[in-house]
């Protein structure tokens, strides 16, 4: 989701979304109050655009360090149980900071990680990157801390009436909201899209997200495949194996790994979801590029700028 907000300036963005937001929401009708009861549908904490305009605090639970830069941090929503936090699959929220000092406050999007339909909580998993203001903020805070956020911002989603197949490319912490746009395709019975997933990290320790991966593969063998793309100096020549190399491959996601998954999209049904797009992608920026820019990979092998939505 970075590699969205590197491409525009995220307060301009931010605000933009927040004057839109004012105005639709003041618009549209309020619903009836309802009591509480067994029978109805939990709350959503978080509702688009009204909490573009109107941010939400939500404390911090628990802080879990997964690996050398990446933390889950876990926090509970305002209304407990009878709350679940209203992201859709894919989406992501704005967390909001104002640093020390500073007249102006800092927006980056995150896409939360737990089950969305988990009532009482939201999950964030977060990698700090050397002299980053919001992850370092991020990664400062601690169970008790509280932190402010909007959203969340529209989903990019429609469930297929027929079975599909899709390309999902993730270059390091773009995995999340690739993750989760798996998590909740899979979750769908009425959905029976299937996906190919590449995610290129530097090294296997990076792979924040390697149980719930093999999870959802185990339960969805037809209809998901993960191939790691390890690209740092576990891939060298003189490096020992990371054992299945169906799985694990050492190098890029390559023009030769993009074409393997083509492939097997072609082979069966139709490739691209309901909209025609075909390749979800996130990563780093330059990543990105590399895949659809004018030399880009996913150019070179016919897969337009039109089929391709960068998260």
């Amino acid at each position: 989701m970075a590699s969205m907000f590197a491409r525009r300036p995220l307060l301009t963005t931010a605000t933009a979304t927040s004057v839109f937001a004012a105005a639709y929401y003041v618009s549209q009708p309020r619903r009836p109050f309802m009591l509480d009861s067994a029978q109805n549908p939990p709350m959503k904490t978080l509702a688009f655009p009204k909490n573009m305009l109107f941010s939400k605090q939500l404390k911090v639970t628990n802080v879990e360090q997964i690996n050398h830069d990446t933390k889950r941090i876990t926090f509970a929503l305002p209304g407990g149980d009878k709350e679940v936090s209203g992201v859709t699959p894919g989406a992501a929220i704005l967390t909001q900071h104002t640093p020390s000092g500073a007249w102006l406050p800092i927006f980056r999007p995150y896409t939360p990680v737990h089950d969305l339909d988990q009532r009482g909580v939201l999950e964030l998993m977060v990698k700090k990157y050397p002299d980053g203001r919001a992850s370092g903020h991020m990664h400062s805070l601690n169970p008790g801390d509280e932190l402010t956020v909007r959203g969340p911002l529209p989903g990019q989603w429609t469930t297929p009436k027929d079975q599909r197949d899709i390309l999902c490319i993730a270059g390091g912490a773009g995995i999340t909201p690739i993750y989760s746009l798996t998590k909740g395709i899979l979750a769908n019975p009425e959905d029976k899209t299937r996906i190919e997933l590449l995610w290129g990290v530097n090294g296997t320790r990076d792979i924040v997200l390697k149980k719930e991966l093999e999870s959802l593969e185990r339960q969805h063998p037809d209809r998901l495949r993960v191939i790691y793309a390890v690209s740092g100096p576990e891939a060298k020549p003189d490096a020992p194996s990371l054992g299945d190399e169906m799985k694990y491959r050492k190098g890029y996601v390559d023009k030769t790994l993009l074409q393997e998954a083509i492939t097997r999209c072609q082979k069966d049904g139709a490739w691209g979801d309901a909209k025609g797009q075909k390749v979800f992608l996130c990563g780093p920026p330059k990543m990105e590029d590399a895949m659809v820019g004018k030399e880009g990979a996913l150019t070179e092998l016919g897969v337009q700028k039109k089929e391709i939505h960068r998260f």
